[in-house]
């Protein structure tokens, strides 16, 4: 509960576009697999998992949406879960953020999918 109210703090504060690249030794389970595109959809995230060995996830929003997803994700059961980095971009007052986004929703790519989720990335 105290999770929930401190993101709902968070949300009224200045928005600021947020990249992030996490590493997983893999993703196979359903169950996680579900759990990584509709916690997407329901933080309004754009971006891509990669399903198989290794795994891969690129989540892009608010920064408040990115920070959210990735601590739900470390509360699931991982062999290996790395967070391999964060990219930022300022909005300048009154800038609708969907501008500078460069995924229009969340995608999932198949075990042989790498070549295109790095496409889907560039």
């Amino acid at each position: 509960l105290r999770a929930e109210q401190e993101y709902k703090a968070v949300q009224s504060q200045e928005r600021r576009l947020q990249r992030c690249a996490v590493y997983f030794h893999h993703i196979i389970a359903p169950g996680k697999r579900d759990a990584v595109l509709r916690w997407a959809t329901e933080l309004r995230l754009g971006g891509c998992s990669k399903i198989g060995w290794p795994g891969l996830i690129i989540a892009e929003g608010e920064e408040h949406a990115v920070q959210e997803y990735v601590r739900r994700l470390q509360m699931l059961r991982w062999q290996q879960m790395t967070v391999r980095g964060y990219e930022e971009e300022d909005s300048a007052p009154g800038e609708d953020l969907d501008r500078r986004r460069r995924f229009a929703g969340f995608s999932e790519f198949p075990p042989d999918g790498m070549a295109a989720c790095a496409a889907a990335c560039r």
